[in-house]
Order: structure tokens, then sequence, then C-alpha cells
């Protein structure tokens, strides 16, 4: 039976989507964490840290440490396993639900998951939170199971969350790769993320997905300290789940608009590592990438209600064209790095907006324009191992040679993108999979490099790197807000590919 799942905010008048949604999540709230069907266990999956539950409960009893070890602290993350674990999580999870639907709420067994599209350009409420999940009431229960009070200002009064960039997805839809460039920070950048092996906690490879709106939204739902920004209680909020349904949603969108834009056949992704889980009887289960990449067959068996092309026309694709789901990479293809910063303790950022200048130098060897390709050279601008300690933190719009004293709002055509939090304060702790040396992310500037030229204006030598704080529109209303804690940036370099 092939199940559809619908836009939250176009559900018709009288549908029960959400309303079976808020009370199967109820029933999952009962149950005790040791419970794989349970409402913490499932968070739980994604992380869990005893020092950080916000419900945990004096003397209660959790699972051994065995079964810890092998159901918690999964996800995926700056990996090309991001978006086929979170599609297994989402699955089994959906699973769940819709076996209280059926058997405790009298509900269909076509019961699915809606998603949250907040990238819905003819929607004006679409970076708001459906109703559903800030209304005090919902579905007959007080207090509503969809509602919960750690996010970010105005999030539970229906005002829209984080601003535009956030949600930005022209990026990530028209990357033609999937997988990151061989450069650990994604030089060129791929949809899907990098080639790692197991990989939670996150590190440099994430994709542009990832990244942008993935990590964003995060972050607009979350706040500087909501449980949506953190990955130890990002599972815990019920938006959650719509959210990473958009996510995957976006895979299949990106799939379609391009018959070239196809996944990886690599066997190490396909088969090379399977993630547990438990289904909706509690017994133990399992998966592989290949048996999530057709959402139309078993397994999965679903489908999204609207997978259209969201892309303006004659859109340009951002990043390199040709070959685009091999790491293989002829002369051509290879980043050369023609300028970083070198400040040894790296460079920190905080509440204020900061500038910092990068000595440049011609091009040697792989970055030299080939004469059979004149003109298609890229530029991408790099931040290397951006750590932070603890919240709260901010997140930055970057800006390349923004005009001195000029305003960030009125030169739109110099930002290269949006710099995520979420996720950096998980990545700067040493796991078993990386030191926590922090996260990496590289942004193309091609098109804003070739704009300054064009006015005249690029300079050779150097390039100025514009940090602002990027606070939601709701958050901007709020007075006293808590002191920002720095991040830190190790290095912050330009590359000719």
């Amino acid at each position: 039976m092939i199940r559809t799942r619908r836009d939250a905010w176009k559900l018709p008048s009288g549908d029960k989507t959400l309303e079976l949604y808020a009370k199967a999540v109820a029933v999952m709230q009962k149950r005790p964490i040791t419970d794989p069907t349970s409402w913490r266990y499932q968070a739980a999956r994604h992380e869990y840290d005893p020092a950080k539950d916000p419900l945990k409960t004096p003397g209660e009893t959790l699972p051994s440490q065995s079964e810890q070890g092998t159901f918690w602290n999964q996800c995926q993350h700056g990996t090309w396993f991001f978006i086929p674990w979170h599609r297994g999580y989402l699955y089994y999870f959906e699973q769940i639900i819709r076996k209280i639907v059926v058997e405790q709420l009298d509900g269909p067994a076509t019961w699915a998951l809606p998603y949250w599209n907040y990238s819905d350009a003819t929607n004006p409420k679409a970076r708001c939170l459906p109703p559903a999940f800030w209304a005090g009431s919902f579905a007959g229960i007080t207090p509503n199971p969809l509602l919960v009070s750690q996010r970010a200002p105005g999030a539970n009064a229906g005002k829209p969350l984080g601003k535009a960039p956030s949600a930005d997805i022209l990026v990530c839809l028209t990357t033609p790769l999937f997988i990151n460039g061989t450069i650990g920070i994604g030089i060129p950048k791929g949809f899907g993320g990098g080639k790692t092996g197991f990989m939670h906690g996150g590190r440099n490879d994430a994709g542009a997905c990832e990244g942008v709106p993935h990590g964003t939204m995060h972050d607009a739902v979350g706040g500087r300290t909501g449980w949506m920004e953190f990955f130890w209680t990002a599972a815990l909020d019920p938006i959650f789940w719509l959210h990473h349904a958009n996510i995957d949603r976006l895979l299949e969108v990106w799939r379609k608009r391009n018959p070239s834009y196809t996944v990886p056949t690599d066997p190490a992704w396909l088969s090379g590592l399977s993630f547990d889980f438990h289904d909706a009887s509690g017994k133990k289960a399992s998966l592989t990438v290949d048996q999530v990449l057709d959402t139309t067959k078993p397994v999965l068996d679903y489908v999204y209600e609207d997978v259209s092309d969201p892309v303006p026309p004659g859109t340009p694709p951002s990043g390199p064209t040709g070959p685009v789901t091999s790491l293989t990479m002829d002369l051509e293809q290879v980043p050369e790095m023609i300028g970083a910063t070198g400040a040894p303790n790296g460079i920190s950022l905080g509440s204020g907006t900061q500038t910092v200048q990068i000595p440049l130098r011609p091009p040697t060897g792989p970055g030299l324009e080939r004469v059979d390709r004149p003109g298609r050279r890229q530029v991408y601008l790099a931040l290397e191992n951006i750590t932070a300690r603890s919240a709260p933190i901010e997140s930055y719009m970057v800006y390349v040679n923004l005009p001195e004293g000029a305003s960030p709002d009125n030169h739109s055509e110099l930002s290269a993108g949006l710099l995520p939090r979420f996720g950096i304060i998980e990545a700067s702790r040493p796991t078993r999979e990386h030191p926590g040396d922090g996260l990496g992310y590289s942004f193309d500037i091609t098109r804003i490099v070739s704009l300054l030229q064009a006015r005249r204006s690029w300079d050779a030598e150097r390039v100025r790197v514009t940090f602002v704080p990027h606070r939601g529109e709701s958050e901007m209303e709020v007075e006293n807000l808590e002191t920002t804690l720095p991040i830190r940036v190790g290095r912050i370099s330009v590359y000719y590919i």
C-alpha cells in the first residue's frame, strides 16, 4: 500500500492527520524510556546525554549500556549517510505512530507523516509553525502534546522563524554533485555530503542540503537554546519529524528536477553500513542505504504530495558541471588554495559584525584557467574547523567584499550564504569517529567574484570576508538576549577550481 506524505500547511479543513499525530505522540510520551517505541527512546536514537535530558526523572531505569551502544546516539551528520540514515529513522518512527493510529485511535492504515515545507514561495506563512504545534490545546488534549516551550522567540505565537536565507533551497537543489569533493570541507560541495564511514556528531563533510535548509531551520526553530538547537533534544520536539520529512522530500525533488542528478552507485554507500532500528512492535530491525532509495517500493511504500521543481527556469547550477557523482577528479577539478588566514589560534566570532581580510596569490597549478575551458574557473570560500564549547552562539550571514560602512541588507548580491550553528557544539566534542575539530563549510562564490570583476572592484591580491550575526525576525524583537559566546574558525581560505 502506497501512502502519501502531505504538506502540513495544505491539509484540507477537517483532515485528521495532525490530530491523529498529536494523539499518537501523547501515547508514546506515556511509555517508559526503556520501551523502544516510546517518545524518549526514539529521540535518544538521535542522541542522548543523561546530563542534558530535560525529561529525566529521579531513579528511572535506562536501557542497558549495550543496548544504548547499539541503538542510541546514532544520527549521521557530516556524511553521505546523512539523508539515508534519517530516512530510515523517519520510516520506523512513522510506523510506530501509524500502529497507534490504527490500533488505538481507529484511524486509517493510510496515515503518513506530513512534512513542513518552510520554503514554499506561494505560502506567506511557510516559515511559521503550523498552528497545531503552538496551540495551547489541540485534538482535545490539554496541554497540547505538539507544543514545547523550548523554541525560538515567536515560534509559539505563529511568527515567521529565521529569515528567508534560513529556508533557502536554491543552492542545494542546483548542486549537481551528490558527493562532496575530496577536500574535507567539501570542495566542490555535493547535495548529500562527503564520503565517510559511520559519522555521529558530524565534522567537515556536510552536504549542501544538510547545511541549508536543514541546519538553518533547526536554528530557526530552536533559537539559541531551544530543543531543536541540539542533537540531544532535537527529536523531543514534535516538529523535528515534519522538518526531516521535508529534508527527505528534497532528495526526491533534487533527483526529479534533473536526470543527471543521481545518487552514488558506490557499494560502500549502498550496502557498506547497516543501521539498527526497532519496528513498531519493538522488534530489532536494520536497513542499508540500497533498501531506502526508492520510496515507492517496500520497505518504504510512500510518496510525497509535491516533488515539483521550485527552481526558476534558467537558473544555472551551483558548482561544476559534467560528471557529477564521481569522486575521481581530473586536473581541472582539483582545488588550489590561493589564500588563507594565518592566525595561529583562528578567528573568534561573537555578537558583533566582524570583517577578516585574506591575502591572495596568483594560482600556479590546478587553479590556473585551462585554455580549453576559459572563463569556467570557480572560486570557493572555505571555513575550516569551526568550534564552540557551549551555547548560546550565533549563526552568521557571510559576505564577500561588503563595502565598508554599508548595510548588509542593501547588498544581498554579495552574500556567500548562511553559516548555521546547528551541530557546531556537537562536532567540537571528541568522539570515536573524530577528534572534535569542529565543522567545516564551503561556499561557491564564483558568482560574487564575477560580479565584482564586472564592477572592476575585485582585487586579485586580497579579499574581505564579513560575518554578520543572523537572528530571526522574532528574535530581533526580544530584548536582553543571552550573552553570545564565541565560536572559533580555525582558518578561512579561498580556493580556485
